[in-house]
């Protein structure tokens, strides 16, 4: 037991001194004491429970569990209801929101990419169309960066989401470089592999002219012949002259 130095009136036993600081030796509460070793034994049977014998799931596996099975109840999404809602002002400006909440860390600000892809220009990793983007959002690429957000978020979230790419797709804000393929929607020119209509006009109006000048080219080869090689009308009259 270590040396009492002093009594103090409040502090009790003074045991220890040190540069002017005076240590007490009290016994400590008792209920601080039980809160105190209930945590240990909490903390044991947690262990056990939930990482040694995984009873049950952890809250956020719970949690996306909850979050998954209401987005498998939600009624499917369609193509033209996320282009509509692309197109409507309101569902576009609740898509923002969820998009400075949750993506602005890896797609900047303005979409322009930083750690993700640029989403304002035509190309697209996974595919540019209404329901490419909502897939990815929604089921997203952990292999590649991109964490799932359909069970945080939930379907009406990712779909606000989806419209506000979609407001903000070929705007072309100055950022990362172009990744993935180039997009076009159905119906649209692209500019590789695709001709502009004038230059398929034009190449249609050149395959007659040189039909045409086949055609011309034709005769001049019967001229050929008809200057180099006599034809049997020219060499009958020929003979007819010689007698």
């Amino acid at each position: 037991m270590a040396e009492i130095k002093r009594h103090d009136e409040l502090q009790g036993a003074i045991v220890h001194v040190y540069d002017g600081i005076e240590e007490a030796d009290n016994q400590l509460p008792l209920w601080w004491l039980a809160i105190f070793y209930g945590a240990i034994v909490f903390a044991i049977g947690y262990w056990f429970y939930y990482e040694a014998y995984a009873a049950a799931p952890l809250g956020r596996a719970a949690y996306d569990e909850q979050m998954a099975a209401e987005a498998a109840a939600a009624p499917e999404v369609t193509p033209e209801q996320l282009v509509a809602m692309g197109e409507d002002a309101e569902a576009v400006a609740a898509g923002r929101a969820v998009f400075e909440a949750n993506c602005v860390a890896c797609h900047d600000q303005m979409a322009q990419g930083k750690i993700g892809p640029n989403l304002t220009d035509a190309y697209w990793i996974h595919g540019g169309s209404a329901m490419d983007i909502h897939l990815t959002i929604t089921q997203g690429y952990p292999a590649k960066g991109m964490p799932p957000w359909g069970p945080s978020l939930g379907a009406e979230a990712v779909n606000h989401a989806v419209a506000y790419i979609l407001s903000i797709r070929n705007t072309n804000v100055e950022g990362k470089e172009a990744q993935g393929e180039l997009y076009a929607p159905e119906g649209a020119v692209e500019d590789a592999g695709v001709q502009e209509p004038a230059e398929v006009l034009d190449g249609a109006a050149a395959a007659p002219a040189d039909g045409d000048d086949a055609e011309h080219a034709e005769p001049a080869d019967h001229a050929e012949h008809a200057d180099g090689e006599p034809t049997a009308e020219g060499s009958g009259s020929n003979e007819a002259t010689e007698e």
